[in-house]
């Protein structure tokens, strides 16, 4: 997606369990140095997921562009789904975002599977455990910060990965 961009290589791949569904991940350029990176799964399945995933993108995308720290991009997003969630629908959603000269990863996690750092071994990335979105209208939540070496893979990914099952009988 930033072929004029040596610095980083960047790869997704979405396979919806339905038709559609309620994950979504999106990413952008802060800045000239900083990446955004967001993976999130929406409750449920099928048309209702999807269509709070899209409410849920369009207000991630709308909000991150008047905020910079991801734990108040996130408390923002919370509250905007939380006001009136008659439905009890939730989203976990990791934010992180990348100082792509520094190396150093801003990050918030409501609720979301943890992601691997993978460089010289493999770990998962230490997350508070703050709530998924759209629970609890006034909950703060914890920005934490990493810094990545060279040459290190952040893999993000939702609970699908590990809820997968094997076709071949």
């Amino acid at each position: 997606p930033f072929p004029d961009r040596d610095e980083f290589e960047l790869y997704a791949f979405m396979m919806p369990a339905k038709e559609v569904g309620g994950d979504f991940y999106d990413f952008f350029m802060v800045d000239d140095t900083h990446i955004a990176l967001v993976m999130a799964d929406v409750s449920g399945k099928g048309v209702p997921a999807s269509l709070v995933m899209a409410v849920t993108r369009s207000l991630f995308r709308n909000i991150s562009t008047h905020l910079s720290e991801p734990n108040l991009i996130i408390k923002a997003l919370n509250s905007a789904l939380a006001d009136g969630n008659e439905t009890n629908m939730f989203v976990t959603l990791f934010l992180g975002v990348l100082d792509l000269h520094t190396g150093s990863l801003q990050y918030c996690n409501a609720g979301h599977n943890s992601p691997m750092i993978i460089g010289q071994d493999v770990q998962t990335l230490p997350c508070d455990p703050n709530l998924p979105i759209g629970v609890m209208t006034d909950w703060d939540f914890t920005c934490q910060e990493i810094r990545l070496e060279p040459q290190t893979t952040v893999f993000l990914y939702t609970d699908g990965l590990n809820e997968a099952e094997d076709t071949i009988s």
